[in-house]
């Protein structure tokens, strides 16, 4: 009951004034939403093309066709050369493409002809175009060498070639794309990234509150009462989670339900994993409560535990980028786990997975808090 009276007096110092639900509840929503208007939402995959026909032969106009009807290209006609290139250059297409004149009479001859592609740079989206235009080509390659081999020639060869290209256009066999959902929006690590560090800032609360309790006496008069310092650690651990926890509830309606973002994974799921490593942080917090013996000291905890933590565990990139040794040192800060917990469930991976996650989450939460409660001596007053 001591705890429960000292977690209720932290709440109401906290959350239950103007201040901390400024800092607490209306700033980090505010935040992370701007975030997803800013860097979460996919991006289009259709990609623009611009092109110029040139040829007047039907396998030509076939092969804008069958770019046009394909739903990852967006394919624009240019009415010059000049113009083609004009749009590649203010970067109105990602790509653009001339066929020649007489390019159907080229390919009937049998040779290979080319197509004189233009773009700034070559990035995925205009080589998987360049690639999907060679297989056209290579189709009516295989198409022309076939009936070549039959004996056909001139006239005869341009009628059978422009009868299976018309077959062709009928698209009577078609594939379908079963989109299984096993990849996550590589912007929800950033968002959630971003989401942990506000979460980690409660640890500043906690500090803050158990420092002005050591500057004003209140925790050195709670300590004569038959109250141990053990219990006082439990009841700022149980005051921080309370904030903590409804900071989790209204970051994740407001940015699922009004938002609408797609984080990928059941809410609830979610929100378990978020509560595990809000668990951590109350450790980190209890344990920094009882070392930190001045106000003074309190800029340490940013530049020392929250602020590298964070680089460290993959909040603002991806853990894979960093060095090998920097990896391994990964493993010992709470966010790695939590971030590869959602990213895991995001690909498909049910909640009851994610055992070791949690366990090692609710690890970092036990030993912190035991440290924590070891170090603190409520008695002793703040350090000038």
């Amino acid at each position: 009951m001591n705890s429960f009276t000292i977690a209720l007096n932290m709440l109401r110092r906290s959350l239950f004034q103007r201040k901390g639900l400024l800092l607490y509840l209306v700033m980090p929503v505010t935040a992370v939403s701007l975030i997803i208007g800013i860097l979460g939402k996919q991006t289009e995959n259709q990609i623009n093309i611009a092109y110029l026909n040139l040829d007047s032969g039907s396998i030509g106009m076939h092969i804008s066709q069958e770019l046009a009807a394909l739903p990852d290209y967006r394919l624009k006609q240019a009415e010059s050369e000049e113009d083609l290139k004009s749009e590649v250059i203010k970067q109105k297409v990602n790509a653009a493409f001339i066929i020649p004149a007489g390019f159907s009479e080229t390919i009937l001859s049998g040779a290979a002809p080319q197509l004189d592609m233009y773009q700034l740079s070559m990035n995925e989206a205009t080589i998987s175009f360049k690639m999907k235009l060679d297989s056209i080509l290579s189709g009516y390659q295989a198409t022309i060498a076939s009936s070549s081999m039959q004996g056909l020639q001139g006239a005869a060869l341009t009628e059978a070639v422009e009868k299976t290209i018309q077959q062709i256009q009928k698209h009577q066999v078609k594939s379908q794309i079963t989109d299984l959902d096993l990849y996550t929006n590589p912007n929800v690590r950033l968002v959630i990234g971003f989401m942990l560090m506000f979460m980690m800032a409660l640890i500043n609360n906690t500090v803050s509150l158990v420092m002005e309790d050591r500057r004003l006496r209140t925790m050195a008069r709670t300590f004569t009462a038959p109250v141990r310092s053990h219990e006082i650690v439990l009841g700022n651990f149980l005051g921080s989670f309370v904030v903590g926890t409804l900071q989790v509830l209204v970051i994740l309606v407001i940015t699922r339900y009004v938002a609408q973002y797609e984080y990928g994974l059941p809410f609830v799921s979610q929100f378990v994993i978020l509560e595990f490593f809000l668990l951590a942080t109350m450790g980190i917090a209890s344990a920094a409560a009882s070392m930190v013996k001045n106000t003074t000291n309190m800029s340490v905890i940013n530049s020392l535990i929250i602020t590298p933590t964070c680089m460290l565990g993959g909040c603002f990139w991806p853990i894979s980028l960093m060095p090998d040794w920097m990896q391994k040192l990964a493993n010992f800060v709470p966010q790695k786990w939590a971030l590869d917990a959602i990213t895991h469930m995001g690909s498909g991976q049910p909640l009851s997975q994610m055992w070791m996650h949690m366990g090692v989450l609710a690890l970092f939460a036990l030993i912190l808090m035991s440290i924590g409660a070891a170090i603190l001596k409520p008695d002793e007053l703040e350090v000038s």
